[in-house]
């Protein structure tokens, strides 16, 4: 290691053992003073000429193999530098999801520990307090505590920390990013959104994209360039805590022609060729050893079993995939590139991982818009092929085929939301000049969990994780500093054992070795199925010797009850479906003209229930006309509008329209439209204007899972129908006096 680390901290590792022979410390360390709050320490002095500052770069539901550094073919040459100038771990570990790893990433902690047992969009009550959507104020992020010890913070990006039925104009703001800690904040509070029209919220307000030629990729790397530009110029000695959270390689694959069109041909040849290219590419970079086994799916179709058609398809999807990653690479190497630029490239410690392993919620087939995946709803390839060279564009937002998640996760088994490798195990780069040299031998094999990133972090700024965070009570860190690996490829692994619970999923590492439970739901957690890896020996982890050793099983088993004690983690079945979403009670819903945006879940939920809109209506002239209320994207969604002096609504299903009109009369009116739940996921509207029903019509599937927002008299982003898509958000240019949403038990 260069110069870096102190004499105290060369003397601390001394103590413990470790074998360093440059070591050396920032010379801005932070020390607490008498007066100085617990677990805060002074604040850095301005004027210090050596500084150390912090990156995080996370990828999302990106594949172990999907950078060039890692075994693939596609473009990153961004991220391979820093690879190539830094250190590659194949043993470093995330949760099966996304909330969960950024809990554990900011704040050092087990994810069940602080509450994020699943995404944030899961509450399933006091009872469950692993399943709360948001992080405990027991558990300080690495933002609150550097902002506290003088560093300036800053987030763009995907946050995905908050309940999503806090997600409204009004907030609450607590876990929102500048509520745990960060300065300043630019991008989406959800889990996913619209690459050309973002649910953007800037600081603590929501904003609109601009319509042309945006992409959201490149907006990050903008608004990054911005906070850094700020920072460095107001206060140039201070240290800086940059997150940066990419909506790539989530669903809906979108990405800008060019960039799909550069993987043209590249794909044909199938997933099955592509993924053992991968694997041997794998071992002559050292990410797998010589001797490693590649796993294999048997739910995925043999390539030469597909359809032309279907082949053409399958690979047009790829190619969004990949084009999409080579684009966000750009985008990575303008932030590196700034970096440079405002000369703190070298004091820049940049940490790069994957929040999960690849996904494959879209099945064998994929998709021609990703949250059809969750419907019954499937599209035959033959239409899906009229209009292939339109995927990946604003209208078609896409998922990939397992086949292809399983070249993302090679050489690995299974996928997201699974704690089998496939969905666990996930790159790592960590890029510091000052303190890590370019060479050859930069692969690091230690198990290394993602709770030992902020460790990490503080250990390097020679912080302690307060005792006491602004008068609460702090979980101890579950995560270790590794440090001691940046220069000793064979230092041992900081991680000697960790558990993990999904759901009704366990697994616990400890020593080399990793067991997986399988769970059925219904039966007795002591009727689970388990397998066993021997990872020191294993590390793709595709031979299950739970029968050779069950002495080995019995002690990783043992170790996993002892470990989930600790942590508090009940052991108790869980059932995650829309109906654990946390979402808003109330039956009765009254927004006025002016209510900004309201993400789907802080809105009313009308899943699979009977509801009624109801909207008082001034109009003087003919001409006014414009959106009333709508929720949805140009793919699902409804809409209550008046157009061409009628009323009007329209429910899109996955492109089946179900439409609604009648002649709208000037003065004042009260206008309504009724949902009849018929059965499940159906039913009939009916529309009313002053009490009398004036058309209705069959819904044939209502769907409820949603990445847009409730609009109040207008239609905010996307547009849901195509008869206003030209006019914008189509604002109602007449008077209303409210919309109010009652729904029925």
């Amino acid at each position: 290691m260069r110069k870096y680390l102190q004499k105290k901290y060369l003397k601390k590792v001394l103590l413990v053992g470790l074998a360093l022979t440059t070591v050396n410390v920032p010379a801005n360390v932070v020390q607490a003073s008498a007066g100085t709050p617990e677990g805060v320490s002074a604040n850095i002095k301005h004027g210090s000429k050596e500084k150390t500052n912090f990156v995080y770069i996370v990828m999302d539901d990106m594949g172990f193999s999907d950078f060039g550094a890692y075994g693939s073919e596609i473009k990153t040459p961004n991220i391979d530098k820093l690879a190539a100038e830094g250190l590659v771990y194949n043993n470093f570990n995330v949760c099966p999801l996304c909330s969960p790893t950024r809990a554990s990433l900011l704040t050092g902690r087990d994810n069940n520990a602080v509450g994020m047992g699943h995404i944030a969009s899961v509450d399933l009550g006091l009872e469950h307090p692993n399943f709360r959507g948001r992080v405990t104020e027991q558990a300080a992020t690495v933002a609150e505590i550097l902002q506290s010890n003088g560093y300036s913070t800053m987030a763009v990006g995907k946050w995905h920390l908050a309940p999503n039925a806090e997600i409204s104009p009004a907030g609450p703001m607590d876990s929102w990013p500048l509520g745990r800690g960060f300065d300043r904040f630019y991008g989406f509070l959800s889990g996913e959104t619209d690459e050309y029209n973002p649910l953007l919220v800037y600081d603590n307000h929501a904003i609109t994209p601009p319509k042309e030629n945006y992409y959201f990729e490149a907006d990050v790397a903008r608004m990054a360039k911005e906070f850094l530009t700020d920072q460095v110029s107001a206060y140039p000695d201070k240290p800086f805590f940059l997150y940066t959270a990419f909506r790539a390689v989530h669903s809906p694959l979108q990405a800008p022609k060019e960039y799909i069109d550069m993987y043209n041909g590249v794909y044909d040849q199938g997933y099955d060729k592509i993924r053992e290219v991968r694997f041997e590419r794998q071992k002559q970079l050292g990410i797998m050893p010589a001797d490693a086994k590649l796993t294999h799916d048997p739910r995925i179709q043999p390539w030469d079993s597909l359809s032309t058609d279907e082949k053409a398809v399958s690979a047009r999807y790829m190619q969004i995939y990949a084009g999409y990653l080579t684009y966000t690479d750009e985008q990575i190497g303008k932030i590196v590139d700034h970096l440079e630029a405002l000369g703190q490239y070298d004091n820049t410690m940049i940490v790069l991982i994957s929040d999960n392993g690849a996904t494959d919620f879209a099945g064998n087939e994929g998709t021609d818009f990703s949250l059809k995946a969750y419907t019954p709803i499937k599209t035959p390839i033959a239409d899906v092929k009229k209009h292939i060279n339109e995927l990946g564009n604003a209208d078609y937002g896409v998922a990939y085929p397992r086949g292809w998640a399983n070249v993302s996760g090679t050489p690995f088994e299974n996928y997201k939301g699974s704690l089998f490798a496939g969905g666990v195990r996930a790159p790592l780069i960590v890029h510091w000049p000052n303190a890590i040299a370019a060479g050859k031998d930069h692969v690091r094999s230690q198990y290394v969990h993602v709770t030992d990133i902020t460790p990490t972090v503080l250990d390097i700024a020679n912080l302690k994780a307060p005792e006491t965070f602004k008068g609460i009570p702090q979980l101890p860190m579950d995560g270790t500093s590794i440090v001691s690996t940046f220069d000793r490829a064979d230092a041992p692994s900081p991680d000697k054992e960790k558990y993990a619970l999904h759901v009704n999923q366990r697994s616990m590492y400890k020593d080399g070795w990793k067991a997986v439970s399988i769970h059925k739901k219904g039966t007795f957690f002591e009727e689970d199925q388990w397998k066993l890896y021997h990872v020191a020996e294993d590390l793709s982890e595709s031979t299950d010797v739970a029968a050779q050793y069950p002495e080995k099983l019995k002690e990783l088993k043992d170790a996993w009850k002892i470990e989930a004690d600790r942590h508090g983690t009940a052991l108790t079945e869980v059932s995650i479906g829309l109906e654990s979403f946390g979402t808003r009670k109330e039956k009765v819903f009254k927004y006025y003209p002016g209510t900004g945006t309201i993400f789907h879940l802080a809105g009313p939920n009308t899943l699979d229930k009977s509801f009624t809109i109801t909207v008082p209506v001034t109009r003087n002239k003919k001409a006014e006309e414009g959106v009333l209320f709508s929720t949805g994207s140009y793919n699902w969604g409804y809409t209550l509008f008046v157009k061409d002096n009628k009323l009007k609504f329209e429910y899109n299903s996955f492109g089946q329209i179900s439409r609604m009109e009648a002649p709208m009369p000037l003065g004042k009116a009260e206008v309504q439209f009724k949902m009849e739940k018929t059965g499940p996921m159906a039913g009939i509207g009916h529309l009313f204007i002053n009490g009398k029903q004036v058309s209705e019509t069959k819904i044939p599937y209502r769907f409820f899972l949603n990445s847009e927002t409730y609009d109040v008299g207008r239609d905010r982003y996307d547009a849901v129908s195509k008869e206003y898509k030209k006019k914008g958000e189509f604002p109602f240019s007449g008077q209303f006096d409210y919309v109010m949403v009652e729904i029925e038990d």
